[in-house]
């Protein structure tokens, strides 16, 4: 993983203080092409949204995934107005949340949560979109369709999706399968309710590879050091919840 320029910082202060490249390039001493891109990438994530400006941002948040939008926003003069929807909480699962928060930030004190193998589900589209007039049989009846070639449906490729706390997870069958087989499984009694925010899957990992075309193959590339920064930032968002008492962050 790259490690973000010492001096993107500065050079984007001078970039606002209306300096060419070439003034920011003799004044900081640095290279042409760092200057070059580091001012293009900003001046393109304060104009317009672009193809560019959402690789940048995606980037920034695959160095750094617990930084919040918020201050993303604000660090490249972006809108935060509509960075996301978000369900408001009421105030009873907002208590419950700070509660369970605390208790899976005590155990992240003995480093337990960078063995913890953390779950979700999520659906994938498998199959490229279709022009319908690229993929058709010329028959005269179905029956006939299906001699003459195969057809592919969307259930060639069945998935399931889950969220934290459903009913299946909760079943008591579930959990007492999960607490004989992993000793020291977080079950959902202890998991607050409405908390994607708080799974790694959810809050960075899943994102990370929906843009990828081949998961299977990208999932077994995924850098190490990026899944360490991901779960690094596990303490941090349970903190964040805490100070929120309990809400959004």
């Amino acid at each position: 993983m790259v490690a973000p320029s010492p001096y993107r910082t500065a050079i984007i202060d001078c970039v606002k203080s209306e300096m060419t490249n070439s003034e920011i390039v003799k004044k900081l001493k640095v290279s042409r092409v760092l200057v070059f891109r580091t001012a293009q990438r900003y001046r393109h994530l304060v104009t317009v949204t672009t193809p560019e400006a959402v690789k940048a941002v995606r980037e920034k948040i695959r160095r750094t995934p617990e930084r919040s939008m918020r201050k993303m926003s604000k660090e490249y003069e972006m809108n935060d107005s509509l960075p996301y929807a978000e369900r408001s909480l009421p105030q009873s699962k907002k208590t419950l949340r700070m509660e369970k928060a605390r208790k899976l930030l005590a155990g992240t004190k003995d480093g337990s949560h960078l063995t913890t193998l953390f779950t979700d589900e999520k659906i994938f589209t498998v199959e490229a979109n279709k022009n319908g007039q690229n993929h058709r049989i010329i028959a005269t009846d179905y029956q006939s369709a299906c001699e003459k070639g195969k057809i592919l449906n969307k259930t060639s490729h069945p998935a399931s999706v889950m969220q934290d706390g459903a009913p299946a997870h909760r079943a008591k069958g579930t959990q007492e399968w999960c607490r004989a087989n992993f000793p020291e499984f977080i079950s959902a009694a202890d998991w607050p309710a409405s908390s994607p925010d708080l799974n790694p899957m959810d809050y960075a990992v899943w994102g990370y590879l929906t843009d990828k075309t081949a998961l299977i193959k990208k999932w077994d590339e995924i850098n190490d050091d990026y899944l360490r920064a991901v779960i690094d930032a596990y303490p941090k968002r349970l903190k964040a919840v805490i100070n929120a008492k309990g809400g959004r962050f």
